[in-house]
């Protein structure tokens, strides 16, 4: 079974700088970009941008050219991600949480003419590439020098390679992520209009690492509309405050974000009356936890949303109207994209049988920087195969069980691990959960949960297999339960499974 979204109208933009361009000319004035040491209306964000532009231009980067930066959640990012994109330049930002010995390898591939790294990165970089970095501190000044009337427009093609994005590497070596201005255009438009339904007076708040491709909906695609973006980092202890003082309209969080929130009492409608959207992706988020957010915000909209950077990232969304009704879906394909289901043969699988979800459309990547062995095995006969597994239902939601990866096999039978996660996390103990399979000599794997407990809590092992007890068949039950601090997460937010595994099976769990 497949389903395709509708198609895109043919006025969709095929480059989204002139985008930001027209509402700077239309609204200078507004609001565009909000940050920790700046606030930016649309005419100074766009003069900017000039400014970055001519001080590329004086360094050498030129068209074609890959610009690697080390920037935290601050204004140069969007400057210079914007001043990359309408000069031609390939614009890459990389993890700041990687070391030396992990950008070397990168660095080698991307052969970048120019790396722009915050004072307190830039240790990161290796010695060998020192010589084509400058430091934020030192590029600001001169970037102030620079005149920020207009700059004559430049020819950039639709197909042309904007970004490179590396993977987070959940599974494994990272890997150089091309979109083409098209890629990303089409993306600001289905962000902003099918996905999130944004309007030019929202402010949306984006605290994920801003060097994710998740900021192709929440922060660049706010700002080709004319809405406000707030850039900020996920601190508990700051966001709510943050979010009350910018009147914050739209917020995203990953489900662990959402679980964080939602043990403080005044995360509610009643505090944040502004809040009129809630979205959420990265990971299943349990019904339970849905639930609680509805019940805390009663008139806003809750909408899920699913991709990989390979989709420029999101493939489909759920929208508000069944947030409750299709729980554990993440709903129809957007425009422009085809969803399939298959078998380990490459079959398309009637509704409702599991399979991997592979998926077309205008949003697939161009390829993995010079690795196109990985491309030709990722992508077979136009189907991008993204590692999940999931089905499709009567009506054409799509639900996403697992990581392919990730399903545990004990004694010949699946076991889908989100499954019993949706169970554990009805216990109010239990702030955040992994559950993975460890090796077992007869069964080949069993089943074991590593648990989060609530501040304070005095949940044990025995309390945790007794809420599973019953909820799930006898087989899928945790034979192990182990308490940890803190679980391992990459810069999108999800668990790292692998990291985990590797830690059971050296028992140091």
């Amino acid at each position: 079974m497949k389903i395709s979204g509708i198609p895109l109208p043919a006025d969709v933009p095929q480059v989204a700088w002139p985008e930001i361009v027209g509402v700077a000319e239309r609204t200078p004035g507004k609001e565009a970009l909000v940050t920790p040491t700046e606030r930016l209306n649309f005419g100074e964000l766009v003069a900017r941008v000039y400014q970055s532009q001519r001080l590329l231009a004086s360094l050498g980067v030129t068209a074609g050219d890959r610009l690697v930066v080390l920037l935290g959640n601050e204004w140069p990012y969007p400057i210079l991600y914007w001043a990359a994109l309408a000069s031609g330049i390939i614009f890459v930002p990389l993890n700041v949480r990687l070391v030396s010995a992990e950008i070397a390898p990168i660095l080698a591939q991307v052969d970048p003419r120019l790396i722009v790294a915050e004072d307190r990165f830039a240790g990161q970089v290796p010695q060998g590439w020192t010589k084509r970095l400058i430091r934020f501190e030192d590029f600001r000044p001169r970037l102030a020098a620079q005149p920020y009337n207009p700059m004559p427009p430049m020819t950039v093609s639709p197909g042309d390679p904007a970004v490179i994005l590396y993977t987070s590497g959940t599974t494994g070596t990272p890997k150089g992520v091309v979109l083409s201005h098209l890629n990303i255009a089409v993306q600001f438009y289905q962000a902003s209009r099918a996905l999130v339904a944004m309007k030019p007076e929202d402010r949306i708040i984006s605290l994920y690492p801003i060097f994710h491709t998740a900021q192709h909906v929440f922060l660049q695609a706010p700002m080709t509309i004319g809405a406000t973006a707030v850039v900020d980092e996920f601190h508990p202890a700051r966001v709510l405050p943050l979010i009350e003082r910018e009147n914050i309209s739209i917020f995203f969080g990953v489900p662990a974000m959402y679980h964080i929130l939602l043990q403080h009492r005044e995360f509610s409608a009643e505090n944040f009356p502004h809040i009129r959207i809630l979205t959420y992706g990265a990971s299943v988020m349990p019904k339970e936890t849905i639930q609680s957010i509805r019940t805390r915000f009663p008139n806003a909209e809750i909408r899920n949303l699913y991709g990989q950077t390979e989709n420029s990232p999101a493939v489909s969304g759920l929208d508000n109207d069944f947030a409750l009704t299709k729980p554990g879906s993440v709903g129809l394909p957007l425009p422009g994209m085809t969803i399939s289901i298959q078998d380990d043969q490459g079959h398309e699988v009637g509704a409702g049988v599991v399979g991997e979800v592979v998926t077309q459309g205008i949003n697939l990547m161009q390829g993995y920087y010079k690795k196109p062995d990985a491309f030709r095995e990722a992508v077979r006969d136009g189907w991008y195969h993204t590692g999940d597994l999931g089905y499709l239902d009567e009506e054409g939601f799509l639900y996403i069980i697992d990581r392919k990866k990730d399903m545990i096999i004990r004694g010949g039978q699946n076991i889908y691990p989100a499954e019993i996660e949706n169970v554990l996390y009805t216990h109010a103990d239990i702030v955040e959960c992994a559950v993975i399979g460890l090796p077992h000599p007869i069964y080949g794997e069993e089943v074991a949960a590593i648990v989060v407990r609530r501040a304070g809590s005095s949940l044990t092992e025995e309390a945790v297999r007794a809420h599973v007890k019953g909820q799930v068949a006898h087989y899928k039950e945790p034979v192990q339960v182990r308490f940890v601090d803190e679980l391992p997460h990459n810069a999108s937010g999800k668990i790292l499974k692998r990291v985990l595994r590797e830690l059971g099976g050296q028992g140091a769990l």
